[in-house]
């Protein structure tokens, strides 16, 4: 029988599955770096700025927690608002156990980045070790350690582990509750019942998967103690056992009439139950085809090795259920489930959120407990099987126990065979699971978006904290409204220091703000940018306009009225920048740029003085050379431009509305920054704008997952519009690059937006150019 079910193995003074000192030590050791690396890969940037993605949900809670404090409310409000906030304002799709918690750390530790991070860098940094306990106390100290180890490589769990929102305090929490059952079930100790009750509570007021993860556990409890005979899974502590099962239940019970009181209160129940009516609905094609469509999302998180494993783990998991007849053997299964249901019933939120199958992380660190079990019993039960036939060579092999199992605490040799087999498929993934970490912290963990554009806000934060102590404190002259080309987010709110924002306003139309106004000019129409340069003084940040009463720039005017545009200068972080701060932006700082002021005022019909000063940065002498050209200056164009195409790397691409792209430039560092000169032909039609795609064409080097098969936006619009161009004029366009892994092709090409006709290229072929390969 392949999985015979063995006498009871013995145990310690502690209850615990017995074992040698050496695969404790070795277990532990595991444990202990797989602990350090996870709290490493979570604390990484968490002193940083909040910036764009599913990350800036982290300031969301911050907004709510700060909400919380200032208007000593208990419920969840998403924005800032000048009066304390009625209760139909609450926020009520999710318990409020993470809002509460970040409230508390608030308290404490006052406003800052950190602290809408925290918690979940301190969860994550516990989960390694509880899932050692469940599987040392389970099965054995290999099996713990194999837990601990699987869940840290997971590059979905790494791209995670900082994210303040729901998955990383419903694993934590609930796995508390799983290892305070086992060890209940083990001892009948009142203080484990209470471990178990307190965690799984937790979890619950985390998010409702907990709910699932519980009512199976109480479910699978009531089977096994009440409906099945003793013999299956064996004696309990009935009386014990019963309080925990009375315990839970109520306490479940508890947590969601607490919930659904207040949401009624709220006047929320129907917006619960109209918001998980549209999470289900997503997707109506058959599941099989619903998860093809999902493979790439599902390799990049998991790995073909971990789904190939953790497919292999659900039957085992369930022969030793059944031949066994082991309770815990179950747990992993009841996570399963729970992963399952929320992965496959609401299928919306699958279908655009990327962190939804995190839950199926717990499960495979708990299926990798079960396998590293079984493979060391196997290899036990096999040098068993030798030494008899070498003391009796006639003889039969044993049907029972193996005798060291019988005897004492088994040998070490076969459990670390086991754990090192698992280390090294462990390894493979990894491999994958540190591009992803890098690669999530770049897109805000987005990873490939299918294939929409993707922005950091990098400098847009740091525009909007530098703008932060220039506005006005008091809540009626405080305002910041911002144009819908801003694509505000929780993390540009949180940046703006507490102020009421409201998005997507319309521009004014004669009289400036009180607070302050703010444009993406990237993402506003050339004739809405000309009504604002027209009508009031800005001050330009970089493609970022504000104006308004209340804001106050710092850079000497060229004049009375106009455009004062400061820019920004970057450099690359150090080494504790890069670790504490940011290592996949730039470190930057805001200051006056008079060739800009005089690029912006030229371009938008407004009185400008060349700048006095010799142009130093490449950006600076393209600046130069077009008000050379504006100034009837050819010589000195001429000589500029000489300077500017000698630091390209040349493309000579050429379009037959007279657009040229001259060359690249590329800078690689923490945010690697592609930058595209252009001579322009003269204006551009109406709806002709460059663009940036790119394409990954193979798949990294021992990659076990599939290189991602869609066609990504990578290009920004331009800060000035193609339509603004000027004959002769060389502008440039700066591209972001966050690299995909495999090898990725970048093309840039003039596209027409509202399917009007496009320049074509010059020459016949292709209609985009290579602008980049990385590998």
């Amino acid at each position: 029988m392949l999985f015979p079910r063995p006498a009871p193995r013995p145990t310690d003074l502690r209850g615990l599955p017995a074992a040698s000192r050496l695969e404790t030590r070795a277990a532990l050791a595991v444990t202990a770096v797989a602990t350090a690396w996870f709290a490493l890969a979570a604390a990484w940037e968490m002193f940083g700025p909040i910036l764009a993605g599913h990350y800036a949900s982290s300031a969301g809670v911050g907004i709510i927690a700060e909400n919380m404090l200032r208007w000593r409310i208990p419920g969840p409000v998403w924005e800032y608002t000048a009066s304390r906030p009625a209760p139909e304002m609450y926020y009520c799709h999710h318990p409020w156990g993470i809002f509460w918690t970040t409230a508390a750390f608030m308290k404490v530790l006052g406003r800052h980045d950190v602290v809408c991070r925290l918690p979940a860098v301190l969860l994550s940094a516990a989960t390694p070790p509880l899932l050692y306990a469940i599987g040392r106390s389970v099965y054995r100290p290999a099996a713990g350690a194999a837990a601990a180890a699987a869940f840290v490589v997971l590059p979905i769990t790494l791209a995670f582990a900082n994210l303040n929102a729901l998955e990383v305090p419903v694993l934590a929490w609930t796995l508390l509750g799983l290892f305070g059952y086992v060890r209940l079930t083990q001892t009948a100790r009142r203080r484990y019942l209470a471990v178990s009750a307190l965690g799984l509570t937790l979890g619950m007021h985390a998010d409702w998967p907990a709910f699932v993860l519980t009512g199976g556990l109480l479910a699978f409890g009531a089977i096994r103690a009440y409906l099945l005979p003793k013999r299956v899974f064996g004696p309990i502590h009935e009386r014990r056992y019963a309080q925990w099962w009375v315990l839970t239940a109520f306490l479940a019970a508890l947590t969601a009439a607490l919930y659904l009181a207040l949401f009624h209160q709220a006047g929320k129940l129907a917006d619960l139950l109209a918001s998980y009516g549209f999470r289900s609905s997503g997707n109506a094609e058959p599941l099989a085809k619903v998860l093809a469509s999902r493979r790439y999302w599902i390799e990049l998180s998991f790995t073909p090795i971990a789904i190939a494993a953790g497919k292999l783990a659900a039957i085992v998991c369930a022969a030793r259920l059944v031949l066994l007849r082991r309770e815990h053997d179950a747990l992993p299964l009841l996570y399963l489930a729970t992963a399952t249901v929320q992965y496959v019933v609401f299928r919306q939120g699958a279908d655009i959120h990327i962190f939804w199958p995190h839950y199926f992380g717990a499960y495979f660190a708990l299926a990798a407990a079960v396998l590293v079990a079984t493979f060391a019993a196997l290899l036990e039960r096999a040098a068993a099987a030798a030494a008899q036939r070498a003391r009796d060579p006639a003889g039969p092999a044993p049907a029972g126990p193996a005798p060291a199992a019988i005897a004492g605490p088994a040998p070490a040799w076969p459990a670390l065979a086991a754990l090192a087999l698992w280390l090294a498929p462990l390894a493979a993934v990894l491999r994958d699971g540190l591009p992803a970490l890098s690669y999530a912290r770049e897109t805000g963990g987005r990873f490939n978006e299918r294939g929409h554009l993707i922005d950091s806000d990098g400098e847009k934060t740091a525009f909007l904290r530098w703008l932060a102590p220039r506005l006005p404190r008091t809540p009626t002259d405080a305002l910041v409204e911002m144009h819908e080309g801003m694509k505000a987010t929780w993390a540009q709110v949180w940046a703006l220091g507490g102020r009421v924002v409201k998005p997507s306003r319309p521009a004014p139309r004669e009289t400036p703000p009180r607070g302050a106004y703010l444009v993406d000019t990237r993402f506003m129409l050339d004739r809405d940018q000309a009504s604002l340069a027209q009508r009031f003084d800005i001050t330009a940040v970089g493609p970022f306009w504000a104006l308004g009463a209340g804001v106050r720039a710092e850079a000497p005017a060229q004049g009375a009225r106009g455009i004062e545009a400061f820019s920004f200068r970057e450099r690359e972080p150090g080494l504790l920048a890069w670790y504490f701060v940011s290592g996949t932006e730039p470190e930057r700082e805001i200051v006056p740029d008079p060739f800009l002021t005089w690029e912006l005022r030229a371009h938008f019909g407004q009185p400008a003085e060349p700048p006095a000063g010799p142009p130093e940065t490449l950006e600076q002498k393209r600046i130069a050379h077009n008000a050379a050209l504006a100034a009837g200056d050819a010589a000195r164009a001429a000589a500029l431009f000489s300077e500017l195409t000698a630091a390209l790397a040349p493309l000579g691409a050429r379009f037959d509305d007279g657009t040229e792209l001259l060359g690249t430039t590329f800078h690689e560092g923490a945010r690697s920054l592609l930058t595209i000169f252009v001579r322009a032909g003269g204006p551009a039609a109406s709806d002709v704008a460059l663009t940036v795609r790119s394409r990954v064409v193979e798949r990294a080097p021992l990659s076990t997952t599939m290189a991602d098969p869609v066609y990504r936006e990578v290009g920004l619009p331009t800060a000035i519009s193609p339509q603004r161009w000027r004959a002769g004029f060389v502008y440039a366009d700066p591209v972001p690059i966050r690299k995909r892994p495999g090898t990725e092709v970048f093309w840039a090409s003039l596209k027409a937006r509202d399917r009007g006709r496009a320049p074509r290229l010059l020459g016949g072929g292709a209609s985009e150019v290579e602008v980049l390969r990385l590998r």
